[in-house]
């Protein structure tokens, strides 16, 4: 059983996408939860078609709901290799936001939540805030190992940068980098890596796929699984499984720092 939190140091660098498409992906692997505890900026639900409003992990940290009625069930439809349908589920545990709730809520229940969802599934991944306040930092505390996406930009690794300081202070192990949006740069891998101090698990191509599902309400390795971009999640899954699956740079050599 395996607790994965899914960290950045900034927004919009795409980890509510690998977030998603990566549990999807896990299904193949055995039981899968996916827990958006980002209650400040929440945007898992739009991945699985969920509509405001819902009985979401705000209401159970706030006492006014039962855990197993914010969990919601998804069919998951992939394709294995000899192109038979698969269909598995995944459960979601997504999350809400109101302003007054922010300032009352106490994340450390967020600890509680986990421990009692533990025993249930084969992965939990978790969908973390991005940055370093509580929303973030208690969440990624509560994982087994945290993986870290950027972007192949520098100020985008510069703040996983900061994120693996205070993983590392905390005691926090830190599984890898994964690099979203990657547009064939073979040396920001390098400066990734030296920057951060982890290695690479993950390069997830730039693809407008990925958008198109997204506003569809589908992860692209459910609505496209042969896509480029999609065996990207495909590799970056079996990975974490613990399967040896090489990672291969791609795309021309650039110096993005000069």
């Amino acid at each position: 059983m395996a607790v994965l939190a899914i960290c950045s140091g900034k927004g919009g660098v795409g980890k509510t996408t690998v977030s998603a498409n990566l549990a999807v992906v896990l299904t193949l692997f055995g039981k899968v939860l996916v827990i958006d505890s980002d209650i400040a900026l929440p945007n898992l639900h739009t991945f699985f078609g969920l509509d405001d409003p819902f009985i979401s992990l705000l209401d159970v940290l706030k006492d006014e709901s039962y855990l197993k009625d914010a969990i919601y069930e998804i069919k998951v439809k992939l394709k294995d290799s000899e192109d038979r349908d698969i269909v598995r589920e995944l459960h979601v545990l997504p999350a809400s936001t109101s302003v007054k709730a922010l300032e009352e809520i106490d994340m450390e229940r967020f600890k509680d939540v986990l421990e009692k969802l533990k025993g249930g599934y084969d992965y939990i991944i978790v969908d973390v805030a991005a940055g370093l306040s509580k929303y973030a930092i208690i969440p990624m505390l509560s994982a087994d190992t945290s993986y870290l996406v950027v972007n192949p930009e520098k100020a985008s690794i510069l703040d996983s940068q900061k994120v693996r300081k205070i993983a590392d202070v905390s005691g926090v192990s830190v599984g890898g980098i994964i690099i979203n949006r990657y547009k064939g740069e073979k040396r920001m891998v390098e400066y990734a890596e030296n920057a951060i101090g982890a290695e690479v698990v993950g390069l997830i191509r730039e693809s407008k796929l990925v958008g198109k599902c997204w506003e569809e309400g589908v992860p692209v390795t459910m609505r496209q699984p042969y896509s480029k971009v999609s065996k990207d999640f495909f590799d970056l899954a079996r990975r974490l499984a613990g399967e040896e699956v090489v990672i291969r740079p791609y795309g021309k050599l650039k110096y993005f720092l000069g």
